[in-house]
């Protein structure tokens, strides 16, 4: 080994160690609160600095949204429960998956009221889903300390997402669409245009699969290491560029998420801040490109304290 490639790679070893121990310090000791707070946290993930006043790539224009555009309707199609009644209002009630009940707390459940199967989910966070396969091997007493523990969470303050912020937390229990996992397709909007697509699954086991495609249906291999398509282009690709045209027309970014399963069309959510706002998993040309495409809007604010 020359000289050289000793030295880049103590070089390389050096940053590594320097972004860990940022990492370490801003989750253990930073003092720093507010927005203030969201500079390290985005400089410790990153290695970059926030650029507030100038943003330019997709990363720092999703922060600037997070701080400077506040909207109402942002905070009301986050709530996973409120969004049904937007859905309904742009006219696709149709693809909602079925209502089962929605609960103010986990003491109104009555699981022997409930079908065999069905989803559990909090209407306030990311993740807060329990999928019921089978109610009569359902841990109930589990199930129940499980959702009273997301209840009690502001998902505002975990990756400083100020829309979480005012959303009253409910339980709502929809059908289980499919008994495995769908594919979800993710259409990634700028001001009211759909741009590109992700196809995903998320499988029960834990494991992930996914691939990126244009509008067309061209695989862009827009994630790192993302490989040859495992994951077809969706059936009903025409209507859902429809349908995610319809649904993000009066935001400057959002991402209009649907499922597909056994040939059926179903709406999943409206995502306003993926990956925490720090896309790791996407490579430069994607996050330069969309962030060149994305025009801010004017300033919108009224959560200051949330954060």
């Amino acid at each position: 080994m020359t000289f050289r490639f000793i030295y880049y790679k103590a070089i390389d070893f050096i940053v590594y160690l320097y972004k860990l121990y940022l990492d370490f310090t801003f989750t253990h000791f930073w003092p720093r609160k507010g927005w203030g707070k969201v500079r390290m946290f985005y400089y410790a993930k990153t290695g970059k600095k926030l650029n507030y006043s100038n943003p330019q790539d997709l990363n720092e224009k999703l922060m600037w949204l997070e701080r400077y555009w506040q909207h109402p309707l942002k905070t009301l199609c986050t709530d996973k429960y409120e969004v049904r009644n937007y859905v309904v209002q742009q006219g696709l009630g149709n693809i909602l998956v079925p209502l089962i009940h929605v609960y103010d707390n986990v003491d109104e459940i009555n699981f022997d009221e409930l079908p065999d199967q069905f989803v559990l989910k909090c209407n306030h966070g990311c993740d807060f889903n329990i999928f019921c396969f089978d109610k009569e091997t359902l841990d109930r007493e589990g199930t129940r300390r499980k959702l009273n523990q997301w209840m009690k969470i502001d998902y505002s303050k975990k990756f400083f997402e100020a829309h979480y912020h005012s959303i009253q937390p409910k339980i709502i229990c929809e059908q289980l669409i499919s008994e495995t996992a769908p594919i979800e397709y993710q259409f990634w909007c700028i001001n009211g245009q759909p741009q590109s697509i992700l196809a995903c699954r998320k499988n029960f086991d834990g494991t992930y699969d996914s691939c990126s495609y244009s509008l067309k249906g061209i695989q862009l291999f827009d994630r790192k290491n993302e490989t040859k398509a495992t994951l077809p282009v969706p059936l009903h690709l025409d209507l859902m560029i429809e349908y995610a045209k319809r649904l993000s027309q009066p935001f400057p970014f959002v991402r209009v998420d649907f499922y597909e399963t056994d040939g059926k069309l179903f709406f999943a959510e409206l995502t306003f801040s993926p990956s925490s706002n720090i896309l790791f998993n996407y490579n430069e040309n994607f996050i330069n490109r969309m962030g060149r495409e994305l025009m801010l809007p004017n300033k919108i604010k009224h959560y200051k304290k949330c954060i």
